[in-house]
């Protein structure tokens, strides 16, 4: 016997008069299907920027802690040898690859703060083909081809470089400066700066030429640590290049401007958007040898705001002595800077910014005249430095 209800057959079986029950449900028609699709579609959508928005976040937030332990590094430093590191220093200068031709960056010094006592040990030691601290600092060599994790930040965006590093060197707001300094004065120690890292200067009354100073005295900051910075963020040149014409990205490249030593302002003129306009010669040498001193490679000022165009003059490799160099990120908005006193702030790219048809020497002693921005990058400016 067979009874019909809706949705439901009933089937009954065998003499006995024994019956089973078969369920016959309805499944999903293609119309409800795509609308179960279309919500799922939705909801990720909705979803999408949050968890972009959270990755953003996570990445900033270990910039952010990576530069604060780079810049208490810096103090330890200060703590246990009564001085900063010279942004440029090491050995010099026999004319040979035997030394580090004075070029030897700040970084180098401060390994052992950076719980890299192993790699700072093999560089001391020297190995079979070069004495103790290595060769000329733009030189390949095992001990250091690969930078410590720590100066790397998650935001970058260029290929990976095992040598490469994000973290800046602050030079204040000064355009024209010095790289190394030779002199037959044996008592000259460091060249003068407006930030808190000088460069070595050496005696050539000794071959190899020796030094009796590191760098900068945290006395000598009288403007005060919590308002001077020590480091900021920069992201590496896409390669490691000479002058051409392909229109990187400003944040990463340096254009040959040679009028910034007149006017910074000039620097301004050569993007095109977020790029460098069609035609302008650029490099890309910053943040691609962390071992190097030179301004444009491990260098930032307080001119320029952050993440606007870079700009030196007319030399093709690293080794211009006039350059505005803002600090740029992958971060929407601005750049992560440490304050000598270890603490760390969001600096915006719209910071006030002063004057920028004016230039300031390395050996100045006025106020800056970039605004709260120049103020924060000089150690004894006497600026009001205002917000931020």
């Amino acid at each position: 016997m067979v009874m019909r209800r809706r949705g439901v057959v009933l089937v009954r079986i065998g003499r006995h008069g024994g019956s089973h029950t078969r369920s016959r449900t309805r499944g999903f028609t293609l119309v409800e299907l795509l609308v179960v699709i279309a919500i799922i579609g939705v909801l990720v959508g909705l979803l999408l920027p949050a968890v972009q928005s959270a990755r953003a976040s996570s990445r900033r937030a270990a910039c952010t802690n990576k530069i604060k332990q780079v810049a208490l590094a810096a103090i330890n430093h200060h703590e246990t040898k009564k001085s900063l590191p010279s942004r440029t220093g090491g050995t010099c200068c026999t004319g040979s690859n035997t030394q580090n031709n004075g070029r030897r960056s700040a970084f180098v010094e401060l390994l052992p703060y950076m719980e890299e006592t192993v790699m700072y040990d093999d560089i001391m030691a020297g190995d079979a083909t070069y004495p103790p601290g290595g060769p000329y600092a733009y030189t390949g060599w095992t001990p250091w081809n690969t930078a410590p994790s720590s100066l790397s930040c998650p935001d970058e965006f260029s290929i990976y470089r095992a040598a490469g590093h994000n973290y800046a060197i602050c030079m204040g707001d000064s355009v024209t400066y010095q790289n190394y300094v030779q002199s037959t004065n044996p008592n000259l120690t460091t060249a003068a700066g407006r930030g808190l890292w000088n460069v070595g200067a050496w005696s050539t009354a000794s071959s190899p030429a020796t030094r009796a100073n590191s760098g900068v005295r945290f006395r000598e900051c009288s403007d005060g640590l919590s308002k001077t910075i020590l480091f900021s963020e920069r992201l590496r040149g896409p390669d490691n290049a000479t002058w051409a014409t392909n229109s990187p990205d400003v944040r990463q490249a340096i254009a040959q401007v040679a009028s910034i030593s007149t006017s910074p302002a000039d620097c301004l003129a050569v993007a095109n958007g977020q790029n460098y306009a069609a035609g302008t010669q650029t490099k890309t040498f910053w943040g691609n040898l962390w071992t190097d001193g030179q301004a444009e490679r491990v260098g930032f000022h307080t001119v320029l705001p952050p993440n606007a165009p870079s700009c030196g003059g007319t030399n093709i490799y690293s080794d211009n002595t006039t350059a505005v160099l803002p600090p740029t990120s992958g971060h929407p908005g601005g750049v992560n800077v440490a304050f000598a006193d270890g603490a760390v702030a969001f600096i915006t790219n719209t910071i006030d910014t002063g004057t920028l048809t004016t230039v300031v020497s390395n050996t100045a002693t006025i106020p800056s005249p970039y605004g709260v921005w120049g103020a924060l990058g000089t150690k004894s400016g006497g600026e009001a430095t205002g917000s931020y």
